[in-house]
């Protein structure tokens, strides 16, 4: 164990006693003898022990072994250092690495017993993982790619892609440490190695409502939510996002996305493609008011139609004359 472990053992360590079997040191019980000898068996052993955690220095944790012993910062199970308070009162699980009794020295590891702990845990686990199984997590870590999740002692993935069906730039904007999930198994590779998580696979795919609802040359309102050098990213429904090309946003010729629309604006346009299988949807906002100049001329030109029929001729008008001169 290194010196500085050592020196911030001693520094917190004192001779203090505490009665009803507490922390003892040499000279205050006959069995101090024993007591040492005990440590020193569990160390060779490396039998998981268990104490309760009585201060947190500098360091890591003291915890009360007859004497007390020192858990260095290092070797603490949890990724969550910065308060190590917390622990106090609690119960930790841990080996023996090193026991100096001319010291009064007892350097203990929680990880290592948390490690062994977690093994068997996976070993049991990866017994009955399957694809479709559902799975309750903690979030554990979090990356530019996704979340490392904690399944019981096994660590799986849970990919960017796989959190919603919303986009995600980020994880950390939909997830956050210590987040307790229930998740979808969706890969269980290299003999449990890596295991892949799905967490908006427990909703329904909004493509396939989306397939239901639409159909190429529909009018839908959508709200642009990008803008890129080739047009503009819309979102169409919760999970379906659609594109619209810079040529089909103005009738008008435009350079860049940003003459046309902006961020949050909300627009109607009309489905030009639509492949629900490839997650694909492009739109037009000028077919939209094309289609509408069209409908607008061809109404015009109907009632232009009607009422040159509904209009008298000449010779309908002398004809009503003639007649009434006969009678």
């Amino acid at each position: 164990m290194s010196d500085e472990f050592a020196e911030d053992f001693a520094a917190e360590v004192d001779d203090s006693v505490v009665a009803d079997g507490g922390i003892v040191t040499a000279g205050t019980s006959s069995d101090y003898d024993k007591m040492w000898d005990s440590l020193e068996e569990s160390r060779k052993s490396q039998v998981t022990l268990s104490s309760t955690v009585v201060d947190a220095v500098k360091g890591g944790l003291v915890i009360d072994l007859g004497v007390r012993g020192f858990i260095p910062k290092s070797q603490i199970a949890t990724r969550d250092l910065n308060d190590l308070e917390r622990y106090i009162g609690q119960t930790v699980q841990f080996k023996i690495s090193e026991v100096d009794k001319e010291k009064g020295r007892v350097i203990c590891s929680e990880r290592r017993a948390d490690d062994e702990i977690r093994s068997a845990q996976r070993k049991e686990l990866l017994k009955s993982l399957k694809p479709g199984q559902l799975v309750d997590g903690v979030v554990r870590r979090i990356t530019e790619f996704g979340a490392f999740v904690d399944i019981g002692g096994i660590d799986g993935l849970l990919h960017i892609s796989d959190i919603s069906w919303d986009h995600v730039e980020k994880a950390e904007d939909f997830l956050q440490v210590d987040q307790q999930l229930q998740l979808k198994v969706l890969r269980v590779e290299q003999d449990g190695k890596r295991i892949s998580l799905g967490l908006k696979q427990l909703e329904d795919d909004p493509w396939t409502a989306a397939f239901k609802q639409m159909r190429e040359g529909s009018i839908i309102d959508v709200t642009i939510t990008k803008l890129e050098s080739f047009g503009a990213i819309a979102q169409v429904m919760k999970g379906v996002e659609a594109t619209i090309p810079t040529r089909e946003m103005s009738e008008r010729r435009i350079e860049t996305p940003a003459e046309a629309v902006a961020v949050g604006q909300e627009v109607t346009a009309k489905i030009i493609e639509f492949r629900p299988r490839d997650r694909r949807m492009t739109l037009s906002i000028k077919q939209v008011a094309r289609d509408r100049e069209r409908n607008e001329t061809r109404e015009f030109m109907q009632k232009q139609k009607a009422e040159t029929i509904a209009t008298p001729t000449m010779g309908d008008i002398f004809g009503d004359v003639f007649n009434k001169l006969k009678k």
